[in-house]
């Protein structure tokens, strides 16, 4: 079975995007390379994409951790969330030391380019949808 790498993503989604300027791509190269991807037709939402053995991983930060005034409160909501988001998940991760809220999605690498192509821009709905509904716990 023929499993995508990070470069082989970044060559298809440079083409995909290119065409209508509708993201902005950045390899970062290291032991695991990952996609750093602003999508401009959503606020210039960031997201990192990575291929990693069988997973492709797609995250972006929802918040940092500091800017909710009710953690309680924003736990239980992201848990009763968190089953209605179709292809998306609700986290929280260490980011440079501090915690931060991220919503993610994980694929196969055996997944076609199409179906990558979906996930991110899934995700980015998601996450409108997400901060929107989490809105009154800042």
């Amino acid at each position: 079975m023929n499993r995508l790498t990070t470069h082989e993503i970044h060559q298809y989604l440079a083409r995909h995007f290119a065409t209508e300027g509708q993201a902005t791509l950045e390899l970062v190269e290291g032991s695991d390379p990952a996609l750093n991807i602003v999508l401009h037709g959503y606020g210039d939402m960031e997201l990192q994409l990575a291929a990693v053995g069988e997973q492709v991983f797609v995250s972006t930060v929802l918040f940092a951790a500091a800017d909710v005034a009710d953690r309680d409160g924003l736990n239980d909501a992201c848990l009763r969330l968190n089953p209605l988001n179709p292809l998306s998940n609700l986290g929280l991760v260490d980011v440079d030391g501090r915690d931060a809220y991220i919503v993610f999605g994980e694929l196969s690498s055996a997944s076609s380019h199409e179906t990558i192509v979906e996930e991110i821009l899934t995700l980015a709905d998601n996450t409108i949808a997400a901060a929107e509904a989490l809105r009154p716990y800042l």
